[in-house]
């Protein structure tokens, strides 16, 4: 429960139930049934709230939590605090990718399209939408698009900029 509240804690932005179990499975010291009775455990004690706003579940510490939780933060082994706070770092960038990203297949009048687009902190860098012979192939297209964004975007960026002399 404590490596849970620290982890909570130290990334400090509402995440899934995957991501948090991704966070605090750094050690063998508890098994997922464990893990979903103690979350569940801490949201009724209301240590953890629990939001829905986006249709997922996400978790995230509140100040009950929070005091409590620097009362017993000693009682978890600081290597143990190591490899969550890496986990979380982890976690944190894959979430902000994951915010940055974003892909969509369109269906119209039977044809489809991968509609896909690239952003940073300020909005959106970099977006395009191409026409595909099949939902799997526009399926296709943004997983690949998702997993080679920042790629795509500077290979398209190094094209559009080359001169010819």
């Amino acid at each position: 429960k404590t490596l849970t509240l620290y982890v909570l804690n130290y990334i400090d932005m509402p995440v899934s139930f995957d991501e948090l179990m991704q966070m605090v499975f750094v050690d063998d010291a508890i098994n997922y049934f464990n893990f979903a009775d103690y979350l569940n455990g801490m949201v009724k004690t209301e240590h953890v709230a629990l939001s829905g706003d986006s249709g997922i579940d996400k978790y995230s510490i509140t100040q009950k939590g929070i005091r409590d939780l620097n009362a017993i933060k000693s009682s978890v082994p600081g290597s143990v605090l190591r490899k969550a706070e890496k986990a979380c770092d982890k976690c944190r960038n894959e979430i902000t990718r994951k915010n940055l990203v974003s892909v969509e297949v369109v269906e119209e009048n039977g044809s489809f399209r991968a509609v896909c687009s690239l952003s940073d902190e300020s909005g959106e860098v970099f977006s395009f939408s191409v026409t595909a012979p099949s939902r799997e192939s526009a399926k296709e297209f943004t997983v690949n698009f998702y997993k080679n964004a920042e790629r795509i975007y500077n290979e398209f960026l190094r094209s559009i900029l080359k001169t010819d002399n």
